[in-house]
């Protein structure tokens, strides 16, 4: 038996598995065992549509052409296929549908959807030629683009042959074929050609914009290349859940999942002629163009905001806080503010400060982000997202970045964000303009600075000049990732004057986060002692797992756990050495967010230390890193009374060997 033999009849076996599904929709056995012999059938006795022959014979491109039509039996056997795998999909909005009457082939159309699945696209067919006879007719007219490789697989092709398509190659496919650019290049040329004659004879250009499937169905953005399909062109906006459920990525077992299509409104994108605008339908919505800015961008972006406006708000993905998250209503976008209530700038770009910029900017707010890096805030600025911190995630309209210091003289609120050793970059630039503004400024970052004072408050007050009465602190058990993903979170707030706290608590609250008073209000040092201390002992968690891991191999949590009362015990210890208030470290900056950095999934100072340990030293610098280079500033490191961070410090700093580190501090604590 050949390879290929061999192959071919595991697919046949696995897939034959799917009998199950169609008896469970109601067919007999017979039935159901006829279908899918039918199916193994078709799809080997149907070939390859004739535009595959271009790769193998260049020349031959014009002769060929790129589209291929649908084929009657192939669309109506699958129709029948897909019937009782679909049986609980439903549809919405077909109302929407009424709105394209005199639309199709007077002016042209895109169908653009989210994609989760192969079987996409011949869901989108089946679902819309099902729901009524608008439905119907927009699925007779579906063109849908396609890549080469979709028409490889046989158990793939046979559903491409419900509609018409234009074949096309990725920039992938190109980068991974060299030898076929060129007329890869020329065959995505013609296709767009044809599409443009394909629409005025009526039919419907169809593209999942993302270009690829989104393997955790959440939004990917969408690439710019479609930008040539969509602009000045009328659109109808899909939105799909559920079809990653009926066919996995990996696998030929169907599921019969519950999903739904929603149809959205469609929207007139860009202009069309003077004359074709003259009589152009006034029911219908436009986006214009932007009068700055990176047009393309712009439209490719509100393209995302169409799909996912009908997508339930986990799956926003990239364009997850460009919607409101302080309103019960889902799926509202974030406007600009005509009137701001609020100016709020940001000093310095990071994690932390992102994901507060987004927090903020649920509100009726201004948000800035300062930082004096021109280069980066005039991409992060162009392409509406900060490219460095979060290159992934669209940010909303109502924040800009800037690198021109005059911008902190409007601001009514300052968010100190910048990294401990970014600060003499930063404020080196905007210390006469903070003394100058008296408003209040908020500190969200954790970790100690380079200071004799180690503390962020505490330099801005001392070497900044800055009035204690303006100065709070935010601190909690969040990783600013999930903070950009809209996870449930929360905060605690203390400062030196409690009359700062009411406004800071109802900005930084919202459907997603919650935010409260300290539970000593007035304990601004031991708040911020909490945070910068954890990330140091998260290091060093991750230190001693790695170790464990290392020499006892599987899971250590029994030791992990067993040791974690004597790391926070020694936590506090130093903090109220340090001017903590012992009682402000059983909050949400203390015990808690000493759990979570030494215990969470995502935690970076806890990995540098597990890397260490493996005898990898990242190149990142953390907040426990430097935190614990300059900890020797503040406290004499006592390896009696302080056995865990003083080990860290020769391991991490003086890069002493570990594993001797380990077998002492082993002894140490065995004697505390």
């Amino acid at each position: 038996m050949t390879e290929k033999e061999a192959t071919l009849g595991r697919w046949h076996k696995e897939f034959f598995e799917n009998i199950h599904l169609f008896v469970k929709s109601g067919l007999s056995e017979a039935e159901a065992k006829s279908i899918l012999e039918e199916f193994l059938v078709l799809s080997q006795a149907t070939p390859k549509p004739k535009v595959m022959e271009i790769f193998q014979e260049p020349e031959r491109l014009e002769e060929i052409g790129v589209y291929t039509d649908i084929r009657p039996e192939p669309r109506d056997f699958m129709l029948k296929f897909l019937d009782p795998i679909m049986k609980k999909f439903k549809v919405e909005g077909t109302e929407n549908l009424k709105l394209l009457d005199g639309i199709i082939g007077k002016y042209p159309v895109t169908l653009i959807s989210n994609h989760l699945s192969h079987l996409d696209a011949p869901a989108i067919f089946t679902l819309l030629y099902n729901s009524g006879p608008e439905g119907r007719k927009i699925a007779e007219s579906l063109v849908f683009i396609a890549g080469r490789l979709a028409f490889e697989p046989d158990f793939t092709r046979l559903g491409l042959y419900m509609f018409g398509t234009l074949l096309v190659c990725s920039k992938k496919d190109m980068a991974d074929n060299p030898s076929l650019s060129d007329v890869m290049t020329k065959i995505n040329m013609r296709a767009f050609r044809n599409s443009q004659k394909l629409q005025s004879d009526g039919k419907v250009i169809s593209i999942f914009p993302e270009g690829t499937r989104s393997r955790d169905g959440r939004l990917m953005p969408f690439v710019d290349t479609v930008y040539h399909y969509v602009a000045n062109k009328v659109i109808l906006p899909i939105s799909l859940e559920g079809t990653e459920k009926i066919l996995p990525i990996e696998g030929l077992l169907f599921n019969q999942a519950v999903g739904k299509l929603v149809i959205g409104k469609p929207v007139l994108v860009g202009e069309l002629t003077k004359r074709e605008m003259e009589s152009f339908p006034s029911h219908i919505e436009q986006i214009s163009f932007p009068g700055t800015g990176d047009k393309k961008q712009f439209i490719i972006d509100n393209l995302a905001l169409l799909v996912g406006s009908n997508l339930n708000k986990h799956k926003h993905g990239t364009y997850r806080n460009l919607y409101r998250g302080d309103v019960r209503e889902t799926n509202q976008l974030i406007s600009l503010p005509k009137k701001p209530e609020e100016h709020v700038v940001i000093i310095g770009s990071s994690n932390m400060s992102v994901a507060f910029a987004c927090i903020l900017a649920n509100k009726n707010v201004k948000v800035t982000i300062y930082h004096p890096d021109s280069e980066m805030v005039a991409r992060s600025n162009e392409e509406r997202r900060d490219i460095i911190h979060y290159p992934i995630y669209k940010l909303p309209p109502n924040i800009e970045f800037s690198d021109k210091p005059e911008v902190l003289e409007s601001a009514t609120l300052f968010v100190q964000g910048t990294n401990p050793w970014e600060f003499d970059a930063v404020y080196s630039k905007i210390r006469t303009y903070l003394q100058k503004n008296k408003s209040p400024m908020v500190n969200v970052i954790k970790g100690f600075t380079g200071s004799k004072k180690g503390l962020i408050l505490e330099d801005l007050n001392e070497l900044l000049l800055i009035e204690r009465e303006r100065l709070a602190v935010v601190s909690g058990a969040c990783y600013p990732d999930q903070i950009m993903e809209r996870k449930i979170s929360g905060f605690e707030i203390s400062a030196f004057e409690d009359s700062l706290i009411p406004k800071l608590k109802e900005l930084l609250t919202n459907n997603y986060v919650f935010t409260r008073t300290a539970i000593n209000s007035r304990d601004t040092k031991g708040v911020q002692l909490g945070g910068a201390l954890k990330t140091i002992y998260a290091l060093a968690m991750g230190l001693v797992e790695g170790y464990f891991k290392r020499e006892l191999g599987g899971n250590v949590d029994n030791t992990l756990f067993h040791l974690s009362n004597r790391f926070f015990n020694e936590m506090v210890s130093i903090g109220v050495l340090l001017g903590g208030d012992p009682t402000t470290f059983n909050g949400l900056s203390g015990m808690t967010d000493f759990m979570l950095a030494c215990f969470g999934s995502d935690t970076r100072d806890r990995k540098y230390g597990y890397d260490l340990a493996y005898g990898t030293r990242p190149e990142k610098i953390t907040n426990g890193f430097y935190g614990l280079k300059v900890l020797p500033n503040l406290i004499q490191l006592d390896e009696k009374r302080h056995p865990i961070v003083a080990s860290a410090y020769k391991t991490v700093i003086q890069n002493e060997d570990f594993d001797v580190v380990a077998e002492e501090l082993q002894k140490q604590l065995a004697r505390v």
